[in-house]
């Protein structure tokens, strides 16, 4: 063959091989996305499950570098289950192409059935991101039949949100032998020691709740033992405390932004000196943006007014061995969960009103925020100003009490408060599932 033959066979070869190439670049297409997975709740923890139920993605490390940001809130549900949102955040080309899908699961759902909803709805979210790129050829869809007595699916004639629905609506079973009512008992114990030493904790704990769209009723009961040892070289130092109480409440919808409520409760406590105590408190709850909105943004304000009863143990420093006074209580709370971070405060003051001078104002906080690429700060805490302690006795505290923490002293304020920093670099690919000695894809934080 002569040169100029092999030439011309050699720029054909080419031109066969880098035609498809060629094509895709020139439709614009690309290979797939790049996805940002932002979820800190129960039901999508396992990060290494949805790398490896998801592997025609690329998963990244830093919100900056995505394609799609998938930000997963959730929000507690009447049968004490879960509704789960996934928010779909489009970028850069896909910068406006937003969506939100919606998984339940119910109060006994495993983690593993859990996590099986989230990657459901993941998988299904991601359909339209995909649809532009060379992974669309090998995706498949499937329907399975829904089971006999489920709910029908959303656009299903009769489903809520489809045609002759309630737009939005929970679906109601048609037959609930419980009528909505859910309960829950619990009980755990803790005992450890050493030849000198000895620490035993007794919890129990018996809930139940009932949740419609326009009654909300709980009702709590708790009990606690907590005992301590410590065998010195002249003596033997045994502590016990023992708390119990109960609570519950009672709210009525109002609207998309109001509600009615009463709260009540019950209880004994050594550590706060009362015998017997109650509180019977009423009030108005008002939300600026609409309840349905709360699993990402919420700012409330609820006032809270009634008598409280106790009885104490010991006299008080202010000589009473019973009383009731009424007090009054203001608490606006601000919940944001945004593909920036993840911030909520309250502000709540409460005062006596036989004596204004007996009050306590708490603010507490809580921040996420990523500052930069690969960078985020995360800080928490409370503080509370207190001038409210009427239930102190009058008798001094003995050393014991005060070292093991035995009874509440005075004190004109308290406050907690952590914080930490996290940093990752390197690169930004994240699909590689590796779980030897101890797993993969876990997150380190410098905290102080």
């Amino acid at each position: 063959m002569k040169p100029l033959g092999r030439i011309a066979m050699l720029v054909a070869l080419l031109s066969l091989t880098e035609s498809p190439l060629a094509a895709q670049a020139a439709s614009g297409a690309r290979e797939t996305i790049k996805v940002f997975f932002d979820c800190n709740s129960g039901g999508c923890r396992d990060f290494d499950y949805f790398r490896r139920e998801v592997p025609y993605v690329n998963w990244v490390r830093n919100r900056e570098d995505a394609d799609v940001h998938v930000l997963v809130t959730s929000r507690a549900t009447g049968d004490g289950g879960r509704e789960i949102t996934l928010a779909f955040i489009g970028r850069d080309g896909f910068e406006g192409q937003d969506q939100e899908l919606v998984a339940h699961t119910s109060g006994d759902a495993t983690s593993d059935e859990e996590r099986v909803a989230v990657a459901r709805k993941l998988k299904l979210g991601l359909v339209r991101y995909l649809a532009g790129t060379s992974v669309a050829d090998r995706l498949r869809i499937s329907y399975g039949v829904a089971a006999a007595g489920a709910a029908a699916a959303p656009g299903v004639p009769g489903a809520p949100g489809g045609p002759g629905g309630a737009g939005g609506a929970a679906a109601a079973p048609s037959e609930d032998p419980w009528d909505f009512w859910v309960f829950s008992l619990s009980a755990n114990g803790f005992v450890n020691g050493e030849s000198s030493t000895r620490f035993a904790n007794y919890f129990t704990s018996l809930s139940a709740n009932r949740t419609t769209e326009l009654w909300k009723i709980t009702v709590r009961g708790t009990y606690s033992r907590n005992v301590q040892e410590f065998t010195l070289p002249d003596r033997k130092v045994s502590q016990t405390r023992e708390d119990w109480s109960t609570s519950g409440s009672l709210v009525r919808s109002l609207g998309a932004q109001w509600a009615l409520g009463v709260r009540a409760s019950a209880g004994s406590s050594t550590f706060r000196n009362q015998d017997f105590s109650w509180s019977l408190m009423p009030g108005v709850e008002y939300d600026l943006f609409p309840y349905a909105e709360s699993s990402r943004r919420s700012l409330t304000l609820q006032y809270l007014v009634g008598p409280t009863y106790w009885d104490y143990k010991k006299e008080t420093i202010f000589l009473q061995t019973s009383e009731t006074r009424w007090q009054e209580s203001l608490t606006a709370r601000l919940g944001l969960i945004q593909p920036w971070g993840r911030w909520s405060t309250s502000l709540t003051g409460s005062h006596y009103f036989h004596d204004t001078s007996k009050y306590r104002v708490t603010l507490f906080g809580s921040l996420r925020v990523r500052l930069f690429k690969g960078f985020s700060v995360n800080i928490s805490g409370n503080y509370s100003w207190i001038r409210d302690q009427l239930f102190l006795a009058a008798e001094n505290a003995s050393d014991d009490e005060i070292l093991l923490r035995q009874r509440q002293l005075a004190t004109k304020f308290s406050y907690f408060t952590s914080f930490g920093i996290q940093y990752r670099f390197g690169s930004i690919f994240n699909n590689v599932v590796n779980p030897r000695f101890g797993g993969g894809g876990q997150e380190f934080f410098v905290t102080f």
